[in-house]
């Protein structure tokens, strides 16, 4: 894997940018990770957009909230939330396009033509990441295009992508449509995408994964190809609900052996104590093992985020791991 240059300008920390994108393997955390990041934000006193992509709600969830739908909604102080459906982002695009509602119901909204769209060029992809660019443009008085002016609605847009192997396509969409068509309105639109991705003033994608074999695999596959085929700015690596240190590991190399020597002579719950303790010091050294390869292989900036045991964690989990992230990326 190609490391990231030296010569590369510095990139801004992540409450800086316009845009994050968060990308990982299904399972990681990828929504929680999202909702911290926006906690973090908004108590910085940034309005924030959470798009949630697929249409899926797990943010809603989260925070506590029924689900949203396509209309941005309050969640919390400072935050809103949208669920993005490939159909909703399409129907949206094709109809400013058409300028026409009834045109679009009759010439889309029919049982043969329906299905070739839905499939034609990732068209649905593009309009997906498409919407995204309206949030960044968007302003308070609702306006939103490339030429508009004003106060933007939303200081940070944060989309909880789905899992890694759609989450690359949506980001990659702009580049095919733009080598598919050439030319054309299709491919002006992919282009003024395409230029906010790449812009790493205001675009990022922060990456989240286990320590585990099987996400850290597929984290360092993803990296490769952001950097090799993407051209989107790589914010760094979260390393979710990693498993605790039993204590230092000087400490642990200077007693453990004489602690568990004890324990077996005590037997009882002293011998079980110690097989629990041997466990977590494994679960752990396992661990840093899989961090220690994913800051070596990538030269990105790594956090490790505790694993939050109770599986209601809600706001206030949510708003220490925001903590965490912004003492990070600060």
């Amino acid at each position: 894997m190609r490391p990231r240059s030296s010569q590369q300008p510095t990139s801004p920390p992540l409450f800086e940018r316009r845009v994050v994108f968060v990308v990982g393997k299904g399972g990681v955390g990828k929504s929680s990770v999202s909702a911290a990041l926006a906690l973090q934000a908004a108590a910085r006193g940034l309005r924030v957009c959470i798009a949630e992509m697929n249409g899926s709600e797990s943010i809603a969830a989260l925070m506590g909230c029924p689900p949203v739908g396509y209309l941005a909604t309050r969640v919390a102080e400072g935050i809103e939330v949208i669920s993005i459906t490939p159909e909703a982002a399409t129907e949206e695009y094709l109809v400013r396009a058409l300028r026409f509602r009834k045109l679009y119901n009759l010439v889309f909204r029919n049982r043969y033509i329906e299905p070739f769209m839905n499939g034609i060029l990732g068209l649905s992809d593009l309009t997906s990441v498409g919407k995204i660019m309206d949030l960044e443009w968007q302003r308070e008085d609702g306006t939103y295009g490339p030429d508009s002016s004003g106060p933007a609605r939303y200081d940070l847009v944060i989309v909880d992508c789905p899992s890694t192997g759609h989450g690359l396509a949506l980001l990659g969409a702009p580049k095919t449509m733009m080598d598919v068509t050439g030319a054309g309105p299709l491919y002006s639109n992919a282009a003024m995408i395409q230029q906010l991705l790449s812009d790493r003033t205001r675009t990022a994608v922060l990456l989240v994964t286990l320590a585990e074999e099987m996400p850290v695999t597929e984290t360092l596959e993803s990296v490769a190809t952001i950097r090799d085929q993407l051209d989107i700015d790589l914010a760094g690596v979260v390393m979710n609900a990693v498993p605790p240190a039993l204590a230092a590991p000087a400490d642990i190399v200077a007693w453990w052996s004489d602690i568990q020597d004890e324990a077996q002579s005590l037997g009882g719950h002293a011998a079980a104590a110690a097989a629990h303790g041997e466990r977590v010091v494994r679960r752990r050294d396992e661990a840093s093992a899989y961090i220690d390869r994913i800051r070596r292989q990538t030269q990105l900036p790594v956090l490790e985020l505790p694993r939050l045991e109770d599986p209601q964690f809600g706001l206030d989990g949510l708003g220490e791991l925001g903590v965490r992230l912004g003492r990070w990326q600060t």
